[in-house]
């Protein structure tokens, strides 16, 4: 009887003190603005400027002269709200590990930029390809055949410089670290350049897979070294499968002229942007698998 009793007294008490908090605001949350949107900021090479997207765009302050950034660039459609003015693209071809931790300084002497830096809420970063002359291996093996300028390339890339990429990228997540203390910083991965197809001779097809298992190797390392500095990685491999040059649905630009000739070359395609995403590459590719690991 003493232990009913006590549980409805219990039950009123508690019934009470929930009135009076509602009534006087004594448990209440404090009021508070509405919170910020988020700041997104891209970093990296030619593949997070979006070359191969389309018509270059005139290059951001602060970067240097022909950045070849285009609209397609996919850190501009990151964002689920409408586009933050604070957000900042700067990508920027030809761009190394090293080009991007300067950017990162540059941004943070700057008293404008400063505190955008700061309060950054996303950074993605795609780079890793220019620090172990990924470019240059793939134009020394654009023809797909194993001449020895092409044997040369792949190996200075894959034994001689990608074992140096681990420390390069540690270096520069702990820069952007430093700067922007809030930030999620994200690392991305690249494309299979190639779709192997029944039409392509044996030794092409051993070639185009050689060019992509060099590209598994980069992916493998940017992965392990984002584990390691305790950032996000996101892989775009599965994205474009049966995307690469060579698949009915290329997301990749082919080479020149060829893929003008068979129509698959992006409209306005420039000479440059062989072998990197399309439009529909960075936005289709690129900002869905950024935006997948956001949510998760």
């Amino acid at each position: 009887m003493i232990t009913k009793m006590l549980r409805r007294r219990t039950a009123r008490m508690t019934g009470v003190i929930a009135v009076l908090a509602l009534s006087t605001g004594v448990f209440s949350a404090p009021a508070s603005a509405d919170p910020a949107p988020p700041i997104f900021i891209g970093l990296g090479d030619s593949y997070a400027a979006g070359m191969g997207g389309g018509l270059y765009l005139t290059d951001p302050p602060g970067l240097p002269f022909n950045c070849n950034q285009t609209a397609a660039g996919y850190s501009r459609h990151l964002p689920a709200t409408p586009s933050n003015p604070a957000n900042m693209h700067l990508g920027c071809a030809g761009f190394t590990t090293e080009n991007v931790t300067a950017v990162v300084a540059g941004l943070a002497a700057n008293p404008a930029t400063q505190p955008v830096l700061q309060n950054a809420s996303v950074i993605t970063v795609t780079v890793g390809g220019n620090d172990i002359g990924a470019a240059g291996a793939t134009a020394q093996c654009a023809a797909l055949r194993a001449t020895p300028d092409c044997r040369k390339a792949l190996f200075d890339s894959i034994a001689v410089k990608l074992p140096q990429l681990p420390a390069k990228i540690k270096a520069m997540v702990s820069a952007i670290k430093s700067k922007a203390p809030l930030a999620r910083i994200v690392l991305t991965g690249y494309p299979r350049l190639f779709t192997i197809n029944s039409s392509m001779t044996t030794v092409v097809k051993s070639m185009a897979t050689t060019v992509n298992a060099a590209a598994d190797l980069l992916n493998a390392t940017i992965a392990v070294s984002a584990v390691a500095s305790r950032v996000g990685y996101v892989s775009v491999t599965n994205k474009f499968l049966n995307h690469g040059v060579g698949s009915a649905q290329p997301w990749i630009v082919g080479l020149q002229p060829l893929c003008q000739l068979s129509s698959t070359c992006a409209p306005d395609t420039q000479p440059g942007d062989t072998f990197h995403p399309t439009a529909t590459g960075h936005i289709s590719g690129y900002a869905e698998s950024v935006k997948a690991a956001l949510t998760r």
